[in-house]
């Protein structure tokens, strides 16, 4: 029917589209969730890996999403920082960066006749796919229908 396989890696993001079962274009963008990790770190001033830490723990592609007064206190999460941080900052780095990504995504799919136009939709697998709200958010660019990808038997 029409698929497109997107890993949200660390350093890169993968896509491959297969239609009718045959393999019709593979890419691999120069971006991935290392580089949300890099942006938390810049924009909350923090170390990358307590940056990474606020990403597991508090991360959320969505902004929308996001309680508007809870603040992710630095200190209980690293003890060498301090300060909070809004939890809705956060959220709003990294739905900026995702954004981005599946802005990428798109062009390559156009460069094909694809954007938009694959049935069976997108399957998110890779690290980046974890974060809370990546299915809605991916969704919502790539106008198709998203899931996360499992191993099969």
């Amino acid at each position: 029917m029409g698929v497109v396989l997107i890993d949200l890696g660390g350093g890169t993001t993968g896509l491959v589209v297969f239609e009718e079962g045959d393999l019709v274009s593979s890419t691999i963008l120069p971006v991935g969730s290392m580089h949300i990790t890099n942006d938390l770190a810049i924009g909350l001033r923090t170390s990358v890996d307590t940056a990474e830490k606020v990403k597991l723990r508090h991360g959320q592609a969505e902004m929308r999403e996001v309680k508007k007064d809870f603040d992710i206190d630095l200190a209980k999460i690293d003890k060498q920082e301090e300060g909070k941080v809004p939890a809705k900052h956060v959220a709003e780095i990294i739905e900026a960066r995702l954004e981005e990504t599946f802005d990428l995504i798109n062009k390559e799919l156009k460069k094909i006749g694809r954007d938009g136009q694959l049935p069976a939709g997108a399957i998110l697998t890779g690290g980046g796919a974890k974060l809370p709200g990546v299915v809605e958010l991916a969704k919502k660019h790539l106008r198709l229908p998203v899931a996360i990808g499992s191993p099969g038997l």
